[in-house]
Protein backbone atom coordinates (compact mmCIF):
# COMPACT_ATOMS: atom_id res chain seq x y z
CA UNK A 1 0.00 0.00 0.00
CA UNK A 2 2.94 2.39 0.58
CA UNK A 3 4.72 1.56 -2.91
CA UNK A 4 1.34 2.68 -4.29
CA UNK A 5 0.61 6.19 -2.22
CA UNK A 6 4.27 6.86 -2.99
CA UNK A 7 4.31 6.11 -6.89
CA UNK A 8 1.25 9.04 -6.40
CA UNK A 9 3.04 11.74 -4.77
CA UNK A 10 4.54 14.14 -6.99
CA UNK A 11 8.48 15.01 -5.96
CA UNK A 12 9.69 18.85 -6.43
CA UNK A 13 13.49 19.64 -6.04
CA UNK A 14 14.12 23.09 -4.71
CA UNK A 15 15.56 23.68 -8.09
CA UNK A 16 12.27 23.65 -9.83
CA UNK A 17 10.97 26.98 -9.76
CA UNK A 18 8.01 26.28 -12.13
CA UNK A 19 4.98 28.34 -10.36
CA UNK A 20 1.31 28.00 -11.36
CA UNK A 21 -0.37 31.19 -11.73
CA UNK A 22 -3.83 31.75 -10.15
CA UNK A 23 -6.27 33.46 -13.11
CA UNK A 24 -6.59 37.75 -12.24
CA UNK A 25 -9.89 38.09 -13.64
CA UNK A 26 -13.31 36.33 -14.25
CA UNK A 27 -16.63 36.99 -15.67
CA UNK A 28 -18.03 40.00 -14.63
CA UNK A 29 -21.16 39.94 -12.25
CA UNK A 30 -23.21 42.30 -14.05
CA UNK A 31 -26.54 41.99 -11.68
CA UNK A 32 -24.56 42.69 -8.73
CA UNK A 33 -25.55 44.63 -6.26
CA UNK A 34 -22.93 46.96 -4.11
CA UNK A 35 -23.08 49.06 -1.48
CA UNK A 36 -21.30 52.83 -2.20
CA UNK A 37 -19.17 52.67 0.75
CA UNK A 38 -15.39 53.68 0.31
CA UNK A 39 -13.34 51.16 1.19
CA UNK A 40 -10.59 50.84 -1.53
CA UNK A 41 -9.11 47.63 -2.91
CA UNK A 42 -6.15 46.64 -5.12
CA UNK A 43 -7.19 44.53 -7.76
CA UNK A 44 -5.02 42.30 -9.02
CA UNK A 45 -4.98 44.01 -12.52
CA UNK A 46 -3.80 47.25 -10.97
CA UNK A 47 -6.66 48.75 -10.55
CA UNK A 48 -8.15 50.54 -7.50
CA UNK A 49 -12.10 49.61 -6.93
CA UNK A 50 -14.19 51.78 -4.15
CA UNK A 51 -15.01 48.13 -2.26
CA UNK A 52 -14.63 44.46 -2.76
CA UNK A 53 -17.95 44.16 -3.89
CA UNK A 54 -16.99 46.37 -6.99
CA UNK A 55 -14.32 44.41 -7.50
CA UNK A 56 -15.77 41.22 -7.40
CA UNK A 57 -18.77 42.54 -9.73
CA UNK A 58 -16.12 43.55 -12.23
CA UNK A 59 -14.47 39.64 -12.07
CA UNK A 60 -11.39 40.58 -10.01
CA UNK A 61 -10.55 37.45 -8.16
CA UNK A 62 -7.67 38.33 -5.99
CA UNK A 63 -7.38 41.81 -4.77
CA UNK A 64 -5.92 43.42 -1.90
CA UNK A 65 -6.67 46.03 0.85
CA UNK A 66 -6.37 49.54 0.11
CA UNK A 67 -5.57 51.66 -3.05
CA UNK A 68 -2.97 50.50 -6.04
CA UNK A 69 0.08 52.51 -5.92
CA UNK A 70 -0.69 53.99 -9.13
CA UNK A 71 -3.71 55.59 -8.16
CA UNK A 72 -2.20 56.83 -5.23
CA UNK A 73 0.50 58.22 -7.20
CA UNK A 74 -2.09 59.67 -9.49
CA UNK A 75 -4.17 61.18 -6.80
CA UNK A 76 -1.09 63.06 -4.85
CA UNK A 77 -0.20 64.51 -8.11
CA UNK A 78 -3.23 66.05 -8.31
CA UNK A 79 -3.70 68.06 -5.01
Amino acid sequence: MAFILSACQQTVSSDDKATVEEPCMGPVKKDTMCTMQYDPVCGCNGKTYSNACVAKAAGVLRMQPGACEDDKAAASNQL
